[in-house]
């Protein structure tokens, strides 16, 4: 692959397969097309498996919102008021358990095999970049996407009316019945409407969502195989392509799950390259839909001296960086947004190669090029 830019391995990627999608043929086929071209490399590799569930964007809320609705069920109707809390607070245990940034998991839903794939020789920088694909819905439509974080507050609303209402029960206060039917009322809808998002929905072709991200991690591969000597010598990249992240950061968890134990917290650091074909270049400075996860310092005061870039504090959906950082790790996430803080063409349909803008993607290798270099002589310094 020396010699080919990040566009080209991009052409091939999207070339090679109509979409990612999670936990499917095509995801593993692409795992082993990535495992390939590091072999090519010179890298010695590793396919790690892993079982998780899938489509969880629209599944996992839809599970949450089905037992604050059972839960208000039961408090209007029946005399299981303690049943219905013991199940609205399960539900809530799933959404905190899903986007806490950590491994486990409590949802009941079956689960696939994925697979990461991940240089074998030592690092303490790694790079990483999910490949797999979401399945775009009405909800990522062009024109409700930027109502979806309101939409998303709306629909948690309703849970904390549930419980809400499951409580004044409980106490006997008599604005009990309003909390619940209200809040029985917006679960339903709000169940109603993800389960029809992962009905209707189909997997995006994703070539910005992350091909991008993919095509530049595999060119940082080749030019550091190609010329390591131009690179610190006292710190080692290590490159890391992780399995449905679009499920909940699945591949990154499964990793650090296994691999906790073998990283150094003081000198590991994760760069993740996620959604970088159109734009700025735009840095995060920490992610967490409940629990908000600084992004590591050092990482984060590299990315501040360099020029082509701004910062945003957050994201509605996280990043592979959020189980790295609530693990205690430094990561950092790059992503190319619009003056609005919009990702392109985010989990739809035009996500095509046409929509990814070549010359952001060459100047992007270059960029990330000495950032590495920066990070990497950094060393263990915070």
């Amino acid at each position: 692959m020396t010699g080919s830019d990040s566009v080209a391995i991009l052409r091939e990627l999207c070339a090679s397969f109509p979409h990612r999608g999670m936990g499917s043929d095509n995801e593993r086929k692409a795992a082993v097309w990535i495992a390939d071209k590091l072999r090519a490399m010179g890298y010695q590799t590793a396919e790690e498996p892993f079982q998780t569930t899938i489509d969880n964007l629209y599944l996992m809320p839809a599970q949450v919102f089905g037992c604050a609705a059972a839960a208000a069920t039961m408090a209007l109707f029946t005399p299981l008021v303690w049943l219905a809390l013991s199940v609205v607070l399960f539900g809530i245990a799933i959404l905190v358990a899903e986007v806490s940034g950590h491994p486990g998991s409590l949802s009941p839903l079956p689960k696939f095999p994925s697979q990461n794939a991940v240089t074998e020789r030592s690092g303490t920088v790694f790079v990483t970049a999910h490949y797999d694909t979401q399945r775009g819905s009405y909800l990522f439509h062009p024109r409700f996407v930027d109502h979806l974080q309101q939409f998303f507050y709306v629909c948690y609303g309703g849970v904390l009316l549930a419980l809400a209402g499951v409580v004044l029960k409980l106490s006997g206060a008599q604005a009990a019945v309003y909390a619940l039917w209200l809040g029985l009322g917006v679960c339903v809808f709000a169940f109603v409407a993800f389960v029809l998002a992962e009905l209707t929905g189909r997997y995006s072709p994703g070539a910005n969502d992350n091909g991008t991200g993919v095509a530049l991690a595999l060119w940082l591969a080749s030019d550091y195989a190609a010329r390591r000597s131009e690179y610190p010598v006292d710190c080692e990249l290590r490159f890391l392509f992780t399995g449905c992240e679009e499920a909940g950061e699945r591949g990154m968890k499964a990793f650090l799950q296994a691999h906790r134990g073998e990283l150094d917290p003081q000198r590991t650091r994760f760069v993740n390259l996620d959604n970088l074909g159109a734009g700025e270049l735009t840095y995060l400075t920490g992610e967490g839909m409940l629990f908000y996860r600084k992004a590591g310092p050092t990482l984060l005061r590299i990315a501040r001296q360099m020029e082509g870039t701004r910062e945003r504090k957050n994201l509605l959906l996280p990043t592979d960086a959020l189980p790295a950082s609530t693990l205690g790790f430094e990561a950092l996430s790059f992503l190319g947004m619009d003056e609005k803080g919009r990702l392109g063409n985010y989990h739809w349909h035009t996500d095509t190669l046409e929509n990814v803008d070549p010359e952001f993607l060459r100047f992007q290798q270059g960029f990330f090029r000495q950032y590495l270099m920066r990070a990497m002589a950094a060393g263990g310094q915070t």
